[in-house]
């Protein structure tokens, strides 16, 4: 009788595990769909050596960052851009602002944005 119960009472609560991560998923896969998703592979801190920053609406000047404190806003600056998965870029449009992170590796990862469009690795 007692393993019945803790039979029935496993069952449950796998089957509301199932739940929860089913709605979960769904939830998640809805929000993305609807209001973008947020950049992946950023760049760590401790990776970047230098940041370029290129603003060509107000100047056609190139900044560059080397100092950590400077760096670390330069990345926080990208954390709140989202992509949409499925919408189209339009070709015509031109970036407002572009950063460039240049990383200790040799490597560079570029983003680029204006008000309707972001533009990452490219």
């Amino acid at each position: 009788m007692e393993d019945k119960l803790v039979n029935k009472i496993f069952k449950g609560l796998i089957r509301f595990l199932i739940e929860v991560i089913v709605m979960t998923v769904l939830i998640v896969g809805i929000n993305i769909f609807t209001n973008g998703m947020y950049l992946w592979g950023l760049p760590r801190i401790n990776d970047i050596q230098s940041v370029n920053i290129t603003y060509p609406s107000v100047t056609d000047d190139v900044k560059e960052i080397s100092s950590s404190e400077d760096i670390e806003l330069a990345l926080k600056l990208t954390g709140f851009l989202k992509y949409d998965l499925f919408g189209e870029m339009n070709s015509e449009e031109e970036p407002a602002i572009t950063i460039t992170y240049f990383l200790k590796d040799g490597t560079s990862k570029t983003i680029s944005a204006n008000n309707t469009t972001v533009w990452w690795n490219n």
